[in-house]
């Protein structure tokens, strides 16, 4: 039998919406089951933004395996696809919620859209720069200094974030290890070396490929996380748990703002890596500005 088979079709995918099904069967669910659904109920929104183990907790439920009864019992089989769907319902005519406040409508024209989008930006960036601890940061620029080798993971909309890190701090001299490819990653974790040190970056922090793979290295190899929530499954398996703030799209759980805010969080890394690794890493920058010149008029 096929996997999933068991699985029902999602509520509401033949009459009306999945939150009127689930206020109509809420009366016949379990008990932890109806807390959460209720709580699904009063704060559809708030949701897009939560991880698996968040709405546990701030659902009164606190139990994982009660969410994943529910979502599956609403003929879903996993939490992302839940919140995929409930996006695309509570979306309306809102193209992407880039922030509080900022939505991006159908009615809106190219000089509205850049205004919310910078202002979006702007904000991101003055909250994450806020919320970041600076005995974090120096904690990150010392393990990473002194890693025989970065490996770095990220991908879909995290391989931006992910390639800038591969970049740059390969230009100053560390041993970086990059590639899109998850099956390669496994095998290179499978043989993973002493003084290697994990990069790992996913703004909802439940990508599978950065999860797992990571997770069975621990505690044999540390790893420094970029992710949107320390209680998503990445931000509890991390030693060092680096949170940006980003509100989700409505139609897509693809975060546009996040990714600024993590480049952001990279350039501060690398610049603090420059500085600890002092004239060695100057030389290095020169050396490689030099080998990249023919390629330039």
């Amino acid at each position: 039998m096929m996997e999933g088979a068991n699985i029902p079709r999602p509520l509401g995918q033949d009459n009306g919406t999945m939150l009127e099904a689930l206020k109509k069967r809420i009366d016949s669910l379990p008990p932890v089951q109806k807390k959460i659904a209720r709580f699904i109920l009063e704060n559809p929104r708030m949701i897009l933004r939560m991880s698996i183990s968040t709405l546990a907790n701030r659902s009164g439920a606190k139990s994982e395996a009660s969410v994943v009864k529910l979502y599956r019992t609403l003929g879903f089989s996993g939490y992302h696809d839940f919140k995929v769907s409930l996006a695309t319902e509570v979306a309306g005519r809102i193209i992407n919620q880039v922030d509080e406040g900022s939505e991006i409508t159908v009615d809106d024209d190219l000089t509205t859209i850049k205004k919310k989008i910078f202002s979006s930006a702007i904000r991101v960036l003055t909250k994450t720069m806020e919320t970041l601890d600076p005995v974090l940061l120096e904690r990150a620029v010392e393990t990473l200094v002194k890693a025989r080798r970065i490996i770095i993971l990220g991908y879909g909309t995290s391989v931006v974030v992910a390639y800038d890190a591969f970049i740059k701090f390969s230009r100053v001299g560390l041993d970086c290890l990059y590639t899109q490819d998850s099956h390669i990653n496994a095998l290179v974790l499978a043989e993973y070396k002493e003084g290697d040190v994990l990069f790992c970056i996913s703004q909802s922090g439940e990508s599978k490929d950065v999860v797992i793979p990571p997770e069975a290295l621990k505690p044999k190899v540390p790893i420094i996380a970029v992710t949107g929530s320390p209680d998503s499954p990445l931000g509890k398996i991390a030693d060092i748990c680096f949170t940006v703030s980003s509100r989700e799209t409505a139609f897509r759980t693809d975060p546009m703002i996040g990714r600024i805010a993590e480049i952001a969080l990279v350039d501060t890394l690398f610049n603090g890596i420059v500085i600890r690794l002092g004239t060695k890493a100057l030389e290095r920058l020169g050396k490689s500005r030099q080998a990249l010149s023919y390629l330039k008029f």
